[in-house]
């Protein structure tokens, strides 16, 4: 309005403090869920919780979401398991046909009773795996942006009462040169 804008001066109290801007409210605890959407598993926003699932086919899945301080026991052969976003959890399965994926996760165990083929940690801090005698030498495991992982898995000697489980690192600190224009990475190790 040409008018106002020639008169110079706004009307209204000076004294008026502006407005505070509004704080976020905090997000609201999703209700916890376990069901079973087709061929998935989905297990979501449990805390210190035991859980149970039992697989009924070789093609079902099985997606742990948002959990803190769960553990979660599988019966039955399946086909894959994904650990989301979790914190302090424990996973139990019998066998798997393809594999177990964690990813975006802290401090999580997860225990192999028979085999799976591949186990994938991911932007995570903190994982345990545990394989069984079958999967032992059966299980490629593969990590990337993964710190304090660990396998534990039985060890046999030749004396039967010697055997036992041993725990290895997963190696974090990577070398990588170049050779004959390739890049070739080794395991950087420290010794003393």
């Amino acid at each position: 309005n040409p008018s106002l804008r020639a008169a110079g001066t706004v009307s209204g109290d000076s004294t008026t403090a502006p407005a505070a801007p509004a704080t976020p409210a905090a997000p609201k605890a999703k209700a916890p869920r376990m069901e079973l959407q087709k061929d998935k598993w989905v297990v979501e926003n449990y805390d210190s919780e035991n859980l149970s699932i039992e697989a009924t086919a070789t093609w079902q899945t099985v997606y742990m979401y948002n959990c803190t301080n769960t553990t979660l026991s599988i019966s039955g052969k399946l086909n894959s398991v994904a650990i989301d976003n979790c914190q302090k959890c424990g996973i139990v399965f019998d066998s798997l046909v393809s594999q177990c994926d964690i990813v975006n996760s802290k401090r999580v165990q997860v225990q192999a009773r028979e085999t799976v083929p591949s186990i994938l940690v991911d932007r995570t801090d903190g994982a345990h795996l545990f394989l069984s005698e079958a999967a032992r030498d059966a299980t490629q495991i593969t990590t990337a942006k993964a710190s304090e992982v660990n396998v534990s898995f039985p060890f046999e000697t030749a004396n039967p009462e010697d055997d036992d489980t041993v725990e290895q690192p997963v190696p974090e600190q990577l070398q990588t040169v170049v050779k004959n224009g390739k890049l070739v990475t080794t395991v950087l190790e420290h010794t003393g």
